[in-house]
């Protein structure tokens, strides 16, 4: 029989837009995963913004590496095996973004009403807790991209397998996962 897993993230606390019940979501997620499902809480990983409710509950903080850390080690868990169900859900902000045609790109582009060009199809992002900060480097710490998300769920299922299930509760999430 195989086995439920999850990785829940919730994020209230951004510098820009704080929002007010994504941690909440998360956490009545984690509820029904329990009591419903009876999945045993060892094998749901939460990483919660700060509040209350992340400290009581040793939530790992949802930036951009630990988002990323977390998810990629549901590939390389020994304790997950191939066909286990697995269950991702971010509640938090998401966004997208268009961006000049660039020429090394062999996509044909949409013109635009200034005249430039932008590729047709936009980059949709799942927005860490971290977002726009600076980095050690002096960069700002960018969203995790639909790309990103794709070759993150692609590693996932090439090790264990296609029963993953993906929950995304924020704006742009249509193609977050393509």
């Amino acid at each position: 029989t195989s086995r439920f897993w999850a990785v829940l993230i919730g994020i209230d606390d951004y510098q820009s837009s704080p929002l007010r019940g994504a941690v909440s979501d998360a956490l009545l997620m984690k509820d029904y995963l329990t009591k419903e499902l009876q999945m045993p809480d060892t094998r749901i990983e939460c990483l919660l913004s700060s509040g209350p409710e992340a400290k009581l509950r040793n939530a790992i903080f949802p930036s951009r590496r630990n988002i990323i850390r977390k998810l990629l080690s549901l590939a390389t868990n020994t304790e997950i095996d191939y066909g286990d169900n697995i269950i991702i859900f971010f509640s938090g902000h998401g966004t997208s973004y268009s961006f000049p045609e660039d020429p090394q790109y062999n996509v044909h582009g949409i013109p635009n009403a200034k005249g430039s060009r932008h590729l047709p199809f936009p980059i949709e992002a799942l927005c860490p807790a971290d977002r726009g900060e600076l980095d050690d480097r002096r960069i700002p710490i960018p969203d995790i991209s639909d790309r990103e998300m794709n070759a993150i769920l692609h590693q996932i299922s090439r090790t264990k397998g296609h029963r993953i299930t993906v929950i995304l509760d924020c704006c742009h999430s249509g193609g977050a996962t393509r």
